[in-house]
């Protein structure tokens, strides 16, 4: 009997017949967390937080993608990024990690490739209320490598080891002389993706015509990898945990930026 997929694949069109871990199970088992139970919330106002039942953090799987791209080019990224952050993601950070993270410079493209794949993904695995709106426009083109204008990629270093992602529209945001601390940024496809594997910190983000800075007391600043690398990886690049990495990156505009992500 042939069974119809109706579902078209996010990155190509074609049927989406196949099942993509979010997390792929060779990066889980590298860093030590393909046992840890996952927690998905979100909370919204005046519904109050929304929960589903706790499942492992290998078994993430959405299917919204086609065979060929999930045994292609997203397998592909995978391997690269194993190869090449591998002993970062480990639950010891590695002695040389200074001169991986310089080496990642020279590849800075493949990783933002990697991570808005992997934006894209967590996305469609969150719940339905919690969700970027992605244009088909935009997904369509990553297969080839090809990211929206206006992305870039911060590292940084956690000095609390654990595993975890989010993702969202909002951002502190400083609109002329007004302060909003959870503003979502309508100018275009604004997101924030961020992921932690144990001590490695990564985000990739979109704010079109918006100048990003980072506010933290002790003075880290993240180390720029993309789309123009940081000349040197700063002295201080490490934060207390995900949330520190999370709020310290503050907009600052003059646009009214109220409203939703079109």
């Amino acid at each position: 009997m042939t069974v119809t997929v109706s579902r078209k694949c996010v990155f190509c069109g074609s049927p989406a017949d196949s099942r993509e871990h979010v997390f792929a199970k060779r990066l889980c088992k590298r860093a030590h967390v393909d046992h840890l139970p996952v927690i998905s919330e979100f909370y919204a106002e005046g519904d109050g937080t929304m929960t589903r039942p706790p499942h492992l953090l290998d078994g993430v799987k959405v299917r919204h993608v086609c065979t060929a791209c999930n045994n292609g080019w997203m397998n592909d990224l995978e391997a690269w990024f194993e190869q090449r952050l591998g002993c970062l993601i480990e639950p010891s950070w590695p002695n040389l990690a200074l001169p991986m993270i310089e080496a990642l410079r020279e590849e800075s493209g493949k990783l933002a490739h990697w991570m808005i794949k992997t934006a894209v993904m967590f996305n469609l695995a969150a719940l339905q209320k919690d969700r970027v709106a992605f244009d088909p426009a935009v997904t369509g083109k990553i297969k080839e490598g090809i990211l929206p204008t206006h992305c870039w990629v911060d590292l940084a270093y956690s000095k609390l080891s654990t595993v975890g992602g989010a993702i969202s529209k909002c951002f502190r945001v400083v609109n002329g002389d007004k302060y909003n601390p959870s503003q979502v940024y309508s100018a275009g496809l604004g997101f924030r993706f961020t992921i932690q594997f144990n001590h490695l910190l990564l985000r990739i983000a979109r704010v079109p015509k918006a100048n990003v800075t980072y506010e933290f007391p002790t003075g880290s600043v993240p180390v720029r990898l993309y789309p123009d690398a940081s000349p040197s990886i700063p002295e201080k690049y490490s934060y207390d945990d995900i949330m520190q990495f999370e709020h310290a990156v503050v907009l600052k505009t003059s646009l009214n930026c109220k409203g939703n992500i079109r």
